[in-house]
């Protein structure tokens, strides 16, 4: 039975930034036991395996919750979709320019800035297709680390560096205080406004080419990169 402000479970959706939804998956808490301590505790009178949210005082819905059964489930899914975001980074094979970036100054290295440089196109790229998903500058900025970890396989720390190139090329401000009110104004900005800007500062990032790119031929993708699903689990 369907109430208003009761909830039997979670809903996961995994979505792809070209080809839109890919898996839809219903984890009810029934069925990972998620609520069996607490409702076995209040007696036959309890909703079993569910919560509400009814009341604006007391304690939280979900408190009671045991949550092994629920994360395991998601586990499983992200497993079969994002394979590498459950791989611990001591198990993973390191890409030469990866070693090279923490071995070495890479603020000085060709070959990393080059990286560096097709990581902020990239992290520009999912801003401007979101925009014709609905989503706001700000919403596709957020996840574009793992974007770039995925796409290009760089670690979320050079994806971090690509993420803070794209917004200081938007905004036109260097980090700090005001990003967020700066990300904040594009992002209440209609979407077709939205995405003009991200274009512009795509153009202007493009425009300033560094002899990096010029002088050096960009690193070839390791074979897992390549293959790697662009997948993100909400």
């Amino acid at each position: 039975m369907i109430m208003d402000r009761q909830y039997d479970g979670l809903r996961l959706t995994v979505t792809h930034v070209e080809r839109g939804t890919l898996d839809t998956r219903h984890l009810s808490f029934a069925d990972h036991d998620t609520f069996a301590r607490r409702d076995a505790a209040q007696g036959p009178a309890a909703g079993r395996g569910v919560i509400r949210d009814w009341h604006k005082t007391g304690p939280a819905p979900w408190a009671g919750a045991e949550l092994t059964g629920l994360r395991k489930a998601i586990e499983d899914l992200a497993r079969i979709w994002c394979p590498a975001l459950l791989i611990p980074r001591t198990q993973v094979e390191p890409a030469p320019w990866t070693v090279h970036w923490h071995e070495e100054f890479w603020a000085s290295d060709p070959v990393t800035l080059a990286r560096l440089y097709e990581a902020t196109q990239a992290v520009f790229g999912l801003a401007e297709a979101g925009t014709y998903d609905g989503r706001t500058v700000s919403e596709s900025l957020r996840n574009a680390r793992f974007y770039v970890m995925d796409i290009l396989g760089l670690p979320l720390d050079q994806g971090m560096l690509a993420e803070a190139a794209a917004v200081t090329q938007l905004t036109g401000r260097r980090l700090g205080p005001d990003t967020a009110r700066s990300l904040d104004r594009i992002s209440s900005m209609p979407l077709d406004e939205q995405r003009s800007l991200v274009q512009a500062a795509a153009w202007r990032h493009g425009a300033a080419t560094p002899a990096a790119r010029r002088t050096s031929p960009s690193p070839a993708l390791p074979a897992t990169a390549a293959v790697r699903s662009s997948a993100r689990i909400h």
